[in-house]
């Protein structure tokens, strides 16, 4: 008998059908009563018919009444079942896995780990890329110049990037298609003591903004407490006073209430609390929650160094605005550019007109929309971010897959169970329903744990992207938001593991079940071996394992490359001291003076070679850029004046470990008065002067010349993966506005980090002010690259997760089908099969498996290679090493999965199989 046949001798009538029946039946009832009634009075059979039709009354409106009773009855039965099965079944959804807590544990923690994954990941896209600044109407928002310069500043040639402070003045008073203008710039380090009267106060170095005026009036942002910035803040001389974050307020002030008039003291300057922000408002610059914000005119009061309010040629601010009514992107687009691009134009020099006008219109004027703020890490992530996210969603299907089997597995063993629930009338969807219930309970408590994973991953995605102890300060918390993606991920997943392995439980012969012979059949495969449904997902794993190994591999030599490439220099004995000579009063002679003196400090260190200092810093990406003219060289296009050029001091090469190839070091001789020479690089040298030796040529910088006295070997200085530029190296003494903050470049015997404490010791020992901070170049190069270990590190884990599950998968299907097909092995042992014979097809099996799976993934792992192109460096999308390794590392692991059950399919004899059956 079939499944067809069971179906319909147990099937119960419901629904609209069965309310139309009992209600025809039950008139026919009364009438055919009444009828016999009649008939017993002495009426005939038909004058009582008729009788009784006319005694019952409106047929068809009684029908109607009684049929919209009882199928508003039959609506209310139907959801206090469906509530009464649901209770039920999540009950026996419970106990059912709490029988088995093996598979219940390795469900739960397999989907939690995917969930959790795929949470934390989408919390960072989310905080950086997609959710809006917690402002009123954050659509309105438009940002003037590149979002992503959140703290640079740059002087020469006006900036569009960036921009001075009497540039945005312009824009700002005369703008049309803005209701308001601001700006804002990032400040060095600051030196804030809150209790600045106390005997000994402490100083901290929160992070802050100097801002216009009308900074909180654009944001629409008002004060918790006291008041904003106003029209006062941007008066000449600006206003001493501050507003402080909620943060800031509860952690350094402990929420004081008296806190509005208190004073505090940045470097040194006493100023006014007047306000506190509401809660929850961190600023405008996304991934650098701000502490306090500065009114923007005081910077040359907090910054007693340097005045970049009244410079033009000072580029620092970023600006941002609001859209009035009606006006649209485009219209604020064209009037911004034309403004400030008129502004610079107007008070360039005439001799720099040309030269300021082919920079500022080779570079287009940024306006785009500004929701999302301002934030330097969205654009150094967002790629990085993406290819997670694609490895996630990898890793969620591998989970699935592995799901999907465990609960194929569970179902067949529950085969006889839900045979039985079936002949006894329970119906295909009633079964169905109690076994998604089951899925549902697993996700539910999977994606309650998924959220913890999430918490935990989210922290430790933020440190291995800041490549050090403490995480960005990005805020990527787990709120309603994460909780309701999780929920729908949660559903999703559910859906996909338990749709396929609930549908195939059901498709039973009853009659063959009940009869015991239902270990014949096979949920996973069929019981002679082929490719059944839990073999099709174990070759997808192994299909998704291959893609994220592939990009794993390539990933892995990249960063294997980036971490050895020659940089033209000793990276692994060399240090970089940063010393806050300016903010410590230091400038002109007394600041060349204040470097001599840390050389010859930090030179009698123990295990110190070599010293020297410079303007810009290895790997600080801090670069400058100025116009030459060589002698005897025509240019033909305005960008081939510009090298790229650092202030440096005697022996700088030398201590850095740089290879010059022509010529001489820059010496103590090459100081202030005495001849003006230069060292260049050697592509410098070769885009000049071709093949000749550029030794004792000169070229001109700002109308001095230079003599060129040595050609040194490229050094890449800031970035791992730019191409070598033109660059020109000048000493400290001879280079005009060469004044500011310097950093030493310390050469040693070994590991710097060795020499890390009593190098700042000697540098503190000329003047406790300068705070020093020692860093190895090759710590500062992998900060460089952080991006890029954020992906090795997760991708790589991801791959290494989807192989163990990819085994599993593989491990569970063998196992099963062999343990299913006891009786063929022992068959095939009494006529007379060799167990190694048994055990090669077992494994033949296997690898087949991982074949197909392999064939599969392989273009799908080269196709995918082209997302992580931005990601590589020095590695072919078509790497042989990543995907050798990736076949290979399948094999290997798809061998020594299925070795077990193979050996144990060897050993089956014929009693066994007979005891089995």
């Amino acid at each position: 008998m079939s499944d067809r046949f069971w179906r319909r001798a147990f099937r119960l009538e419901t629904g609209p059908k069965r309310v139309e029946r009992d209600v025809n039946q039950e008139i026919a009832f009364h009438l055919e009563m009444r009828t016999r009634k009649l008939v017993a009075a002495g009426f005939t059979p038909d004058a009582a018919r008729a009788a009784a039709l006319a005694d019952f009354g409106d047929i068809p409106g009684i029908r109607n009444e009684c049929l919209s009773i009882g199928r508003d009855r039959e609506r209310a039965m139907k959801i206090s079942d469906l509530w009464t099965n649901a209770r039920q079944d999540v009950a026996y959804a419970v106990r059912s896995l709490r029988k088995q807590p093996a598979f219940t544990a390795v469900v739960l923690l397999i989907l939690a780990i995917g969930i959790g994954a795929n949470t934390a990941t989408f919390a960072l896209i989310d905080a950086l890329m997609l959710r809006p600044l917690p402002v009123p109407h954050a659509e309105q928002l438009v940002t003037v110049g590149d979002p992503s310069q959140t703290g640079s500043m740059s002087s020469g040639t006006p900036s569009t990037d960036v921009v001075s402070y009497p540039a945005f003045a312009d824009v700002r008073d005369h703008v049309t298609t803005l209701s308001g203008l601001y700006a804002s710039a990032g400040t060095s380090s600051l030196d804030v003591r809150v209790a600045p009267s106390a005997p000994d106060p402490a100083v901290t170095h929160p992070r802050a903004r100097y801002v216009s005026g009308n900074f909180f009036a654009v944001l629409q942002v008002h004060a918790a407490m006291g008041r904003t910035f106003g029209e006062a803040e941007d008066v000449a001389g600006g206003s001493p006073v501050v507003v402080i974050s909620h943060a800031y307020w509860q952690r350094e002030l402990d929420g004081e209430q008296s806190v509005i008039g208190r004073q505090i003291s940045i470097n040194g300057v006493m100023l006014i609390i007047v306000g506190v922000t509401p809660e929850g408002f961190t600023g405008d610059v996304i991934g650098a929650s701000t502490d306090l914000w500065i009114p923007l005119l005081m910077q040359p009061q907090v910054t007693r160094y340097a005045n970049w309010v009244d410079d033009r040629n000072v580029s620092w601010l970023l600006m941002m605005g609001r859209l009035k009514p009606g006006v649209t992107l485009a219209q604020a687009r064209g009037e911004v550019s034309s403004l400030e691009l008129h502004s610079i134009l107007d008070h360039a020099a005439p001799d720099d007109r040309p030269i300021v006008e082919a920079s500022v219109r080779e570079t287009q004027i940024r306006i785009e929309p500004g929701a999302r703020g301002f934030s330097y890490y969205r654009s150094t992530y967002a790629r990085a971010l993406v290819i997670l996210m694609a490895a996630v969603v990898l890793v969620v299907l591998v989970v699935c897959a592995n799901v999907a089997n465990l609960m194929l597995a569970r179902s067949a063993a529950r085969s006889r169970e839900i045979s039985v629930r079936m002949a006894l009338g329970a119906g295909r969807s009633r079964l169905v329903r109690q076994l998604l219930t089951e899925c549902l309970v697993l996700g539910a408590a999977a994606g309650a744990l998924g959220l913890l994973v999430a918490t935990w991953a989210v922290r430790m995605l933020l440190r291995i992207a800041s490549q050090g102890p403490t995480p960005i300060p990005l805020d990527a918390h787990i709120d309603g938001r994460m909780m309701a993606y999780t929920g729908a991920v949660s559903l999703i997943t559910m859906a996909i593991f338990g749709v396929l392995p609930a549908l195939r439980a059901t498709r039973l012969d009853l009659a063959t079940t009940l009869r015991g012979q239902g270990r014949a059949l096979n949920a996973l495969g069929s019981h002679t071996g082929g490719f059944g449904i839990g073999k099709w997902l174990v070759a997808l794993q192994v299909a998704l394992s291959t893609v994220l190994l592939i990009g794993t591999g390539m990933l892995v030599h990249s960063a294997r490359q980036m971490a050895t490439v020659n940089l033209g220099m000793d990276r692994d004995n060399l240090a970089v001291v940063s010393v806050e000579a300016r903010k410590a009063g230091y400038s002109g002679p007394r600041l060349e003076a204040l470097m001599r003196d840390l050389v010859a400090r930090v030179e009698r260190v123990p295990g110190v070679t070599a010293v020297t200092y410079s303007k810009n810093g290895l790997f600080s990406g801090s670069e400058g850029a100025t116009g030459i003219r060589v002698p005897g060289y025509e240019i033909r296009v305005d960008s081939e004046k510009y090298v790229t050029f650092d202030a440096v001091g005697p022996g700088y090469f030398h201590a850095i470990g740089a290879q010059l190839l022509r010529g001489r070091d820059l010496s103590d001789a090459d100081r202030r008065g005495a001849a003006r020479v230069a060292v260049i690089n050697e592509t410098a040298a070769r885009f000049y002067f071709g093949d000749t030796n550029p030794i004792s040529r000169s070229f001109t910088r700002h109308d001095t010349a230079f003599t060129i006295v040595g050609v040194v070997r490229d050094v890449e200085e800031q970035d791992v993966r730019a191409a070598p530029v033109r660059r020109a190296y000048f000493t400290m003494s001879q280079l005009a506005g060469s004044d500011g903050s310097y950093v030493l470049e310390v050469r040693t015997t070994g590991n710097p980090s060795n020499s890390a404490k009593p190098i700042r010791e000697a540098v503190l020992a000329v003047d406790r002010a300068l705070t020093p901070e020692v860093d190895p170049v090759n710590s500062l190069i992998r900060q460089s690259t952080a991006q890029d270990w954020l992906v090795v590190q997760i991708v790589t884990f991801f791959g290494a997760l989807a192989l163990v599950l990819a085994a599993l998968g593989l491990y569970g299907v063998m196992a099963y089908s062999t343990t299913r097909r006891t009786g063929e092995f022992g068959i095939r042992a009494a006529l007379g099969a060799a167990p190694g014979a048994v055990t090669r097809m077992i494994l033949r099996e296997a690898l087949t498996l991982t074949a197909l799976g392999v064939a599969i993934g392989l273009p799908a792992g080269l196709a995918a290679a082209r997302l992580t192109r931005g990601q590589l460096f020095d590695v072919q999308l078509v790497d042989p090493i990543s995907l050798i390794t990736a076949v290979v590392v399948l094999v290997a692991t798809a061998a020594v999965a299925s070795y077990l059950p193979a050996r144990r399919a060897a050993r089956v004899g014929p009693l066994e199989a007979l005891r089995a059956e």
